[in-house]
């Protein structure tokens, strides 16, 4: 039986293909086995947002920061997300947070 991370990781495989579509339909697969599996959302966020669909981009990047607050990735997503929609300070925001919490690169 395949498991949530299992499919998250097909997902993750997919992004770096940029086959985007592909990608949310696994993190989706992963969510309905485990919806708590925050990276699942991040990743999701991500993908759909690179796809065009900043709205439900903005909504995964929420529930990922709900579920992991301390997880400065998600919230560099998250910066990302609002930048792409034009709200800078927001963005600007959340990546300060982001490096506060340790996010290197």
């Amino acid at each position: 039986m395949v498991d949530s991370v299992e499919i998250y990781n097909q997902g993750v495989d997919h992004m770096k293909r940029n086959e985007y579509e592909l990608a949310i339909e696994a993190f989706t697969q992963a969510l309905e086995l485990d919806p708590e599996l925050a990276h699942a959302h991040n990743a999701r966020a991500a993908a759909r947002t690179l796809r065009g669909d900043v709205d439900e981009g903005l909504a995964d990047s929420h529930e990922a920061i709900r579920l992991d607050p301390k997880e400065p990735k998600f919230y560099h997503t998250r910066g990302l997300v609002y930048r792409e929609i034009g709200d800078k300070a927001k963005a600007e925001d959340d990546f300060a947070k982001a490096e506060a919490l340790g996010l290197t690169f």
